[in-house]
């Protein structure tokens, strides 16, 4: 059973979900356990269904990262429920319904703000910098540029 069940439902499911790709992930990319197993076993890793949907083919190293990935969810769920964890996603939702998000305008307009500030300072520094490049030239006495 979880721990104040309904409180924190949508920071309790981001965490779960998340953390569990992570973990399917590490078991199904390539050179992940699936893999790892599979060229650990060798010629006593049998093949049950060949092709197999998403997985290509379903083999005993795939059910063992399978059954990882099972047991990785199971732990999750676990460790999200707990009540310092479970609290500590509550109150990060609850806190984030505090928020006063931007409008679209408004998110538009701060975007715009952004890049014309970093254009602004790209354009400073590059001159700043061209200068301090033909000081350093003229003080080394260097080739003229």
């Amino acid at each position: 059973m979880s721990y104040r069940k309904n409180e924190g439902r949508y920071a309790r499911m981001f965490a779960f979900w998340a953390l569990l790709l992570l973990v399917a992930y590490g078991c199904f990319h390539a050179g992940g356990l699936s893999e790892l197993l599979d060229r650990w076993m060798g010629d006593s890793n049998p093949t049950f269904i060949d092709p197999f949907p998403i997985l290509k083919t379903l083999k005993l190293s795939t059910c063992i990262a399978l059954g990882v990935l099972v047991v990785a969810g199971l732990a999750l769920h676990a460790v999200l429920n707990r009540r310092q964890i479970a609290d500590a996603l509550i109150g990060t939702e609850e806190e984030l319904g505090k928020v006063t998000w931007p409008t679209w305008a408004e998110a538009v307009q701060g975007t715009i703000a952004v890049t014309v500030m970093v254009v602004v300072m790209f354009l400073f520094l590059t001159l700043v910098d061209l200068g301090l490049i033909q000081v350093y030239s003229m003080l080394m006495g260097g080739g003229r540029t």
